[in-house]
């Protein structure tokens, strides 16, 4: 267990370093954030529009609306923890704000635009996986953004069924959490609908790197997948609560800061002022950073896993700590 726990912790420090050291590998991150942005504020306008247009309008779209806004108070008021963990806002393999049910053409639409939104984070969680492992693999610098990019549009099948099967156990889960009631069944059928999510978006960051970098079908990948988590379990485990437990301590540290900046300022009359307005763009900009930051190691991590991991699949696991990674990852774990 302990040498589980201290492999995760490696590797989400990998991560790190990679990302210092060369900033181009955290670029697929920030358009991944623009993307987010971008689609939270188009289903928040298109839900709004509906409701306007259909006072009586169905539970769907409300909740289209609802979870859209939820995304984007997320951002404004600093709670970044509940969005960047697993099946947040922003983790994308996720459910959170992409969850919702009806046949109107309304709840159509919504699905079109969550259909591009989860397609375009998950080609560019491909684009990183991609840099990755030539980081990893070739030494760094090696990647190129242009080669990632044709790399993971020659997988696109792949990940277009990756991304039925995300539908389907979506659905699996909705249905789940619809016929939850009170009492203990009730409590159970809550549990099973949780666990249906968070087993299939962990099951999606392991399928990913399998379809980029051996080109697999998606059924090739999910054995992959399977084969590989089937004797990582515990670094997994320990590599998500520690990506989690990282984003959330420094996403609280800067919404403690912008509150108490916004206090400074309006206790002190200066919220008009240039200076506070230059103290806001610069807290924007360390929050596009944080959250590009932490979309970037969950790839990196499961890449830097994958890796590691086809090395030491031919041994048992109390062989697994003689194992010899490649150069630039053992690097990257020194």
């Amino acid at each position: 267990m302990l040498e589980s726990f201290g492999r995760g912790l490696k590797m989400i420090g990998a991560s790190i370093r990679m990302g210092w050291r060369d900033k181009r590998l955290l670029w697929p991150s920030f358009f991944s954030v623009i993307a987010n942005f971008f689609f939270g504020t188009l289903l928040l306008v298109q839900g709004i529009g509906f409701f306007q247009s259909n006072p009586g309008a169905s539970a769907a779209p409300q909740h289209i609306a609802k979870q859209s806004h939820l995304l984007l108070r997320h951002i404004q008021s600093g709670n970044w923890a509940q969005a960047g963990g697993l099946n947040g806002a922003f983790d994308q393999g996720g459910f959170g704000s992409q969850i919702f049910s009806g046949n109107n053409e309304c709840a159509w639409i919504a699905f079109l635009i969550v259909a591009l939104w989860w397609l375009t984070n998950r080609f560019l969680e491909g684009v990183t996986t991609a840099l990755v492992y030539s980081h990893l693999t070739e030494g760094p610098g090696s990647g190129k953004f242009s080669i990632a990019c044709r790399a993971v549009l020659s997988s696109m099948e792949a990940i277009f069924w990756l991304g039925a099967a995300t539908f389907i156990a979506k659905t699996i889960a909705g249905w789940l959490r619809g016929k939850k009631g009170a009492g203990v069944f009730g409590f159970g059928l809550g549990f099973l609908a949780n666990l249906v999510q968070v087993f299939w978006t962990l099951a999606g960051h392991l399928i990913l790197p399998a379809i980029v970098i051996e080109g697999a079908t998606f059924w090739g990948a999910l054995k992959r997948a399977d084969k590989m988590a089937s004797g990582n379990l515990l670094t997994i485990g320990f590599g998500e609560v520690g990506v989690d437990a990282l984003f959330a301590g420094i996403s609280w540290l800067m919404g403690g800061l912008g509150v108490t900046a916004f206090y400074l300022a309006f206790s002190q009359g200066m919220l008009l002022t240039p200076l506070f307005g230059i103290a806001a763009c610069l807290w924007a900009l360390s929050v596009i950073l944080i959250t590009a930051i932490s979309i970037y190691i969950r790839a990196a991590f499961y890449t830097c896993l994958y890796v590691w991991a086809i090395e030491a699949e031919a041994v048992t696991e109390m062989e697994r700590r003689h194992v010899r990674p490649p150069a630039p990852l053992a690097a990257a774990l020194a």
